[in-house]
């Protein structure tokens, strides 16, 4: 299990250098995906859940939305449980671009994991899940 943390970090640049390739078109970067993503399966979601959500701290999601707001990826909508909170929403732009990057995402996951069985696939992902869950 040595340099556990160097191979994660491998994996995770050549993923994003993968995603940068495949998206450019989108004009959108690897850091832009992940709040993006999250917002399309979670629509509705506000601010706080999305920092919770993807472990950012708040100011740097505040920056980000306020950032795709302008730049017509998102909408903030006021929440009908809580005035004080807005809903995020993906427009029409960011729904476009969301099949795109699942098809990419599935391609490159199916890439680096296409020498493992099965078994191993689901071994890995529980694996991930429990070193995720240990270091919350």
């Amino acid at each position: 299990m040595r340099e556990l943390a160097k191979k994660l970090s491998i994996l995770s640049r050549r993923s994003g250098i993968h995603l940068d390739r495949k998206l450019k078109d989108l004009g959108l970067t690897r850091g832009q995906l992940v709040y993006l993503m999250c917002i399309c399966d979670h629509e509705g979601m506000s601010q706080e859940q999305l920092s919770e959500e993807l472990w950012i701290n708040k100011g740097a999601v505040a920056r980000a939305v306020r950032r795709f707001e302008e730049d017509g990826y998102i909408t903030r909508i006021v929440s009908k449980k809580d005035r004080r909170q807005y809903g995020l929403y993906p427009t029409e732009k960011t729904k476009r671009a969301y099949h795109t990057i699942r098809t990419v995402e599935a391609e490159w996951e199916g890439y680096m994991t296409r020498n493992l069985s099965a078994e191993e696939k689901k071994t890995l992902d529980a694996l991930l899940e429990k070193l995720l869950d240990d270091v919350e």
